[in-house]
């Protein structure tokens, strides 16, 4: 009997100890893939509904977008995929959003049809976007610059210039940046940088 009370209870307490260290392992993954970050000082982020386009061409708020999922980007003028390797949170961000309004690249406006599509790109100040001169950050974007878009319907990505960039838009109580394997992926259509 007492044999048997001994072992019952070391092979709970085996059980206790591998639950306890499958436990410690899982959190050091989690805390290696999502990062929530206290310093907001030169953070690249977005809103948390900033619409996160996926691999399969469905679109997500960067909020639900989860480590491991692939997303799509674009490469040399091509879309392409990539995966998510990390994602920051920002809880309570202290820098608020600088607002990129587009036009496309080509003017298609004629005096019958004077209203041209505008795209609307909010991030941090310093977050970087893939212009024609290569990385830029928000803050430091000209009317010179062309953004890259990807179009859904017909699977082309299309050139976008910057029409106007306003600072200070907008502050929001929660923000999330990716980081993928390719280092950009596309907000709004538009292929941003994560690095």
């Amino acid at each position: 009997m007492k044999f048997l009370t001994t072992s019952i209870l070391s092979l709970l307490s085996l059980t206790i100890f591998a639950q306890t260290e499958v436990t410690a392992v899982s959190s050091i993954q989690s805390q290696a893939t999502i990062r929530i970050s206290k310093s907001t000082k030169r953070c690249k982020y977005f809103s948390a509904n900033a619409p996160v386009t996926m691999a399969d061409g469905s679109v997500k708020s960067i909020a639900d977008v989860r480590v491991g999922e692939h997303v799509k980007t674009c490469k040399d003028g091509k879309t392409a995929t990539t995966q998510v390797k990390q994602i920051d949170v920002f809880d309570q961000p202290t820098s608020p959003l600088t607002a990129v309004y587009l036009r496309p690249a080509e003017d298609n406006a004629t005096a019958e049809s004077p209203i041209v599509p505008a795209l609307l790109l909010e991030a941090t100040p310093h977050h970087h976007v893939q212009t024609n001169h290569g990385k830029k950050r928000m803050k430091k974007l000209s009317k010179k610059d062309i953004l890259y878009h990807y179009e859904p319907s017909t699977g082309i990505v299309s050139s976008w210039k910057v029409g106007a960039v306003q600072e200070n838009a907008r502050r929001v109580s929660k923000a999330y940046n990716l980081e993928t394997v390719d280092g950009t992926y596309l907000v709004d259509n538009v292929m941003v940088a994560n690095n």
